[in-house]
């Protein structure tokens, strides 16, 4: 798999100028690869599986040898720069703390749900529809589960290793599903009580058995990615 792991690269800088600076980056490129290959074998990994793991690190290169060529400059690591997004979390770590996480999470449910009460209370008393207010209460807890995933997406992105891609897209598929159907739940009763049409509305859940069925397809197709 190390020659498999030099195949990858040189195909990655096929079509790149042959500078200095650019064969520098090529080697980095390369020593970060086998490194990272050599560690995951010593913790037990199969060759297929580490070198799935090692591959499902690396994004587009070009930008960077863009950057390198002709400057024989890398200002800063290749994984740093390769991804804007590990950037943004050591810019702002002090934020992204997992205690942090946690707090701005319990902040912004708390808040969400006095914001549904009051909504309810002020809809029901003005309109005079409490039969069908209560419907907030779904809204709310679809709210509740994206802040959740979003928190789960934070703090799950500040790694950047082949098992947290795979944690994180399982995640997204859990949190999508529940938000679908909560979402039929809600036009379910929405549809019944404003047409009165009990009778034909069930037809809603065949649609989200739809919908889950292709959710759970789509992300399985971007699991497999980064599996061997």
């Amino acid at each position: 798999m190390r020659s498999a792991i030099n195949s990858y690269v040189d195909n990655l800088f096929k079509d790149a100028p042959a500078e200095p600076a650019v064969n520098e980056l090529k080697e980095e490129i390369l020593s970060n690869l086998q490194a990272r290959y050599d560690d995951c074998i010593n913790a037990g990994m199969t060759p297929q599986r580490a070198y799935a793991a090692v591959i499902g690190t690396m994004g587009d290169v070009s930008g960077l040898i863009a950057q390198v060529s002709g400057s024989g400059f890398c200002e800063e690591g290749l994984f740093e720069k390769s991804s804007p997004k590990s950037r943004l979390m050591k810019k702002y770590a002090y934020v992204f703390k997992e205690s942090n996480i946690k707090a701005i999470k319990g902040a912004a449910i708390a808040i969400m749900w006095l914001l549904i009460v009051l909504f309810y209370f002020l809809i029901s008393y003005s309109n005079y529809c409490w039969d069908t207010s209560w419907l907030l209460f779904i809204v709310g807890a679809g709210l509740t589960v994206g802040i959740n995933m979003i928190g789960d997406v934070i703090r799950i992105s500040k790694n950047d290793d082949t098992e947290s891609r795979i944690k994180l897209l399982k995640k997204i598929r859990g949190s999508s599903s529940a938000i679908m159907w909560l979402m039929v739940v809600f036009f379910y009763f929405a549809i019944s009580f404003n047409g009165a049409s009990w009778d034909i509305s069930w037809i809603i859940f065949i649609l989200g058995t739809i919908a889950q069925i292709i959710i759970n397809t789509v992300f399985k197709v971007l699991i497999s990615r980064f599996k061997p």
